[in-house]
C-alpha cells in the first residue's frame, strides 16, 4: 500500500518489498500478516516497548486485536480485552487474554481496567475505536504510557480532554502499518512460538463482494480472499 494490485491474480514487485513467510504457515495463512499482524507487533514491541509482565489493553476482535492478543501472550505480557459480545470474550480467553470486559455491560469500561491493573492501567493500549472513546483509552492507559492509534471504527474525528493527556504524560501515536526490519523480526518470533492467524472465513475470488460484506459487519480474526 498505496501501490496497486488489489485482487490481482499476477503482480509485480521489487525483491526488497517481499519478506520472507513463516515456516509454518500456508500461504492463506502468511497473507494475514502485512497489515494486521505487523501493526500489532509494531505498536507494541516497537512504538509501545513492551516488556515481560507488562499489561497490554486490546479493543475488539478483530484482526489487529486478535493478532495483538496473540503477539502480547506469547511475549510475556498480561492481556486485557474488551468486546461487547461475551462469547467473543471467552474465545479470546483461550488465544491468551488474561481478562475481558463487556463494554456494553460496563459503559464506562476504563473504570474496569483501572480495576484490574490496581489503578495504574495498561501499558500499551491498541486503540481501534478512535472517536471520543480514545479520552476513555488515555485514562485506561497508566502515566507515561502509550496508546497506539490504528483504526477508527467508531468515528474519524475525536473531542480530545487534553488536560488528561497531558498531566498523565501519555505517548499517542498514530500508527501505518510498519517497516520491513520490524516485520522480518516478527516473523521469527512467530516462528519460534509457532503462532498461527485466526481466520474466521476463507471467500472464493469470485466471492469477493461477500468477503467485503463480511468485513463491513465484522469478523473474529481474519477475512482472506483466495485468488485459486
Amino acid at each position: 500500500m498505496p501501490l496497486p494490485g488489489g485482487l490481482a491474480d499476477y503482480m509485480i514487485l521489487h525483491e526488497e518489498s517481499a519478506v520472507k513467510a513463516p515456516d509454518n504457515m500456508t500461504d492463506v495463512e502468511a497473507s494475514t500478516l502485512p497489515i494486521a499482524a505487523l501493526t500489532a507487533w509494531y505498536s507494541m514491541i516497537d512504538i509501545g516497548n513492551l516488556k515481560l509482565g507488562q499489561t497490554v489493553l486490546v479493543q475488539g476482535t478483530g484482526g489487529v486485536s486478535i493478532f495483538a492478543i496473540q503477539l502480547a501472550h506469547a511475549y510475556g505480557a498480561r492481556v486485557i480485552a474488551t468486546s461487547s459480545n461475551d462469547l467473543n470474550l471467552e474465545k479470546v480467553k483461550a488465544l491468551g487474554a488474561d481478562e475481558g470486559i463487556n463494554y456494553k455491560t460496563y459503559p464506562n469500561w476504563e473504570e474496569q481496567v483501572l480495576k484490574l491493573t490496581d489503578g495504574k492501567g495498561a501499558d500499551v493500549t491498541i486503540e481501534v475505536a478512535g472517536g471520543n472513546g480514545l479520552n476513555q483509552s488515555i485514562a485506561a492507559t497508566k502515566v507515561t504510557g502509550t496508546v497506539a492509534q490504528v483504526g477508527f471504527l467508531t468515528g474519524q474525528t475525536t473531542q480530545l480532554n487534553l488536560m488528561p493527556l497531558i498531566f498523565r504524560q501519555t505517548k499517542l501515536r498514530g500508527i501505518a502499518v510498519a517497516p520491513r526490519v520490524a516485520f522480518e523480526r516478527m516473523n521469527d518470533f512467530l516462528n519460534v512460538n509457532q503462532i498461527k492467524p485466526v481466520i474466521d472465513h476463507v471467500y472464493k475470488f469470485e466471492d469477493a463482494i461477500a468477503a467485503f460484506e463480511h468485513l463491513s459487519k465484522g469478523a473474529f480474526g481474519k477475512i482472506v480472499i483466495q485468488i485459486s
